[in-house]
């Protein structure tokens, strides 16, 4: 895969469908953080089926620096590919490409990378590498930038019964008393997410543990009747 010219090849798409007037809503919406192109969500998706037609990672090595050098452009859309890219070819990916989501998670960091980059693939990515998966969480747990610890709370989402709770308590608990907005909203997330398959679990854990209110009203949002 020839990057260079497959982020030629997107730009072009990108500014035959220029949206100015939805751009200045989108970044309005992100806080102005970012500069925005202007396309919705499906018209992003569908142009980036056409990009793979022709532009495709063969190996870990094309799809980790394809990813990096989408992040490394200015607007958001293209962040947004680089998780399209993820989404269909994270299976390439090896164990010394945690590195990658590192770096994701360092840079340009905000809810909507950060959410699906780390609830979604970091959490398939960990999933089937049970040492990886313990040293990276013990990593991010304590790791002095709060969105580290939010991709610590909410990478097993999606792992239902196969919920490590042990794990999940390590990665809460240091954090209850943070007064960041995200982390008290991650953690009544995964809370809440786990109790559609453990509400028992959950009850006892709002219970026995000190939470900010937040984190609580998230947690317990579908169990109150």
């Amino acid at each position: 895969m020839q990057i260079e010219s497959a982020l030629n090849g997107l730009k072009e798409l990108f500014a035959t469908h220029a949206n100015p007037e939805r751009a200045v809503q989108m970044s309005a919406y992100m806080r102005n953080q970012y500069d925005f192109i202007g396309l919705s969500s499906p018209q992003r998706k569908e142009l980036v089926k056409e990009l793979r037609k022709e532009h495709y990672p063969e190996s870990n090595q094309e799809l980790h620096s394809w990813v990096k050098l989408l992040w490394e452009q200015t607007e958001r859309e293209y962040q947004y590919v680089a998780m399209d890219y993820l989404d269909r070819y994270g299976r390439l990916l090896k164990d010394e490409d945690i590195n990658l989501f590192d770096y994701l998670i360092e840079n340009k960091s905000w809810w909507d990378t950060i959410d699906i980059t780390c609830g979604n693939y970091l959490g398939k990515f960990l999933k089937t590498r049970p040492e990886l998966f313990q040293s990276t969480l013990k990593r991010y747990i304590h790791h002095e930038y709060f969105w580290f610890n939010r991709a610590a709370i909410i990478c097993q989402l999606f792992y239902k019964k196969e919920t490590n709770t042990d794990y999940l308590t390590q990665a809460i608990l240091p954090h209850t008393e943070s007064k960041e907005f995200f982390i008290q909203k991650a953690i009544g997330w995964a809370l809440r997410q786990y109790a559609r398959t453990n509400p028992e679990w959950v009850l006892a854990f709002v219970e026995n543990h000190q939470l900010k209110p937040l984190s609580v009203r998230e947690a317990l949002k579908h169990l109150k009747k």
